[in-house]
């Protein structure tokens, strides 16, 4: 078995399918509201390594690989992901994903996902490296969700993933990468929460920042989005600062996601609702107590409902 859906996952099988679909199978055993979807084991990638024959040929490009040179060092990377890419998908994988993309369709119609990159470290509690590894929105086709899948096995490779690996002196050989592949929420606002002030680190606030479109206008860096410091107990508003915010990331016409401009009153209009920051905080209090930790939470919003897309561990000042 190479594919797994989320019902079948939970939070202790993260050396299996990485640490975002862990919780993901977690959150939905949790009965809250997470887009369908499923893991592409991390099986599966070694099982592409072995058919194709790219381990031998892995071992030989990583040893050349000096790591206090940059500009070798994406060389180098980018050298090993066009091998992985370039490789068949083993059609027994194939064949698992493209049954498990065809149950996630509405009335026989081929839904957009995202597929996302799920990583663990095997023999380690590292079970997350946020932003080193690809995800792509609003994928739809069984053929090009598979191509996806294996982009994503490729960004194991990415610059920054190897270094990051190399610095924690993390064997590669032990990396767990395993795409998740889920219904895409075509979000009108999304953002990300924590369940402790990650400048303060005080643990009786909740932080929340949010932006329109999907959750990478946050994320990234980009744009300005809108802040919001909330007290637990009882759930009220400490202080609010709504952004100017002039840019968000949409679906694309045909597929894709594309940045685009933010017009008229909705640039210094509140993303949030009071009633949705109050909806948000107690679904992030009653993850965040089953956990016993405090979290970092995904959420999007479309047509007023309200969708969590992750949870992880989360400590003062956004370490993971």
């Amino acid at each position: 078995m190479f594919v797994k859906r989320f019902e079948e996952l939970n939070k202790d099988l993260f050396e299996e399918c990485g640490g975002k679909a862990a919780h993901l199978g977690e959150l939905t055993s949790l009965k809250l509201n997470v887009p369908g979807g499923f893991s592409v084991l991390g099986q599966a990638y070694y099982h592409h390594l072995e058919v194709n024959g790219l381990k031998g040929r892995i071992d030989e490009a990583a040893a050349k690989i000096d790591f206090d040179d940059f500009q070798g060092l994406e060389e180098k990377t980018k050298e090993i992901r066009e091998l992985i890419s370039a490789a068949p998908v083993p059609p027994e994988i194939e064949k698992e994903i493209v049954e498990s993309y065809a149950a996630l369709s509405r009335d026989g119609v081929e839904p957009f996902v995202a597929v996302r990159s799920s990583v663990a470290i095997k023999d380690s509690p590292v079970s997350s490296f946020p932003g080193m590894m690809d995800t792509f929105h609003y994928i739809r086709g069984a053929q090009n969700v598979v191509q996806k899948v294996k982009e994503c096995w490729a960004s194991v490779w990415s610059g920054r993933a190897a270094f990051a690996r190399h610095s924690k002196g993390l064997d590669y050989n032990k990396a767990v990468i395993a795409p998740t592949v889920q219904l895409m929420v075509n979000s009108e606002m999304a953002g990300v929460l924590f369940t402790i002030n990650p400048i303060t680190g005080s643990k009786d606030e909740i932080v929340v920042e949010s932006n329109w479109g999907l959750g990478e206008t946050v994320v990234c860096g980009r744009c300005q989005s809108d802040l919001y410091v909330m007290t637990k107990n009882p759930v009220s508003i400490k202080d609010k600062r709504v952004a100017k915010k002039h840019e968000t990331y949409r679906q694309a016409e045909g597929g894709g996601a594309e940045w685009a401009e933010v017009t008229g009153e909705k640039v210094s209009r509140a993303t949030l609702t009071d009633a949705q920051i109050e909806e948000l905080c107690k679904i992030a209090c009653l993850i965040e107590n089953h956990y016993g930790c405090c979290q970092d939470i995904e959420f999007a919003y479309e047509k007023d409902n309200l969708y969590i897309l992750q949870a992880r561990r989360a400590r003062a000042g956004g370490e993971q």
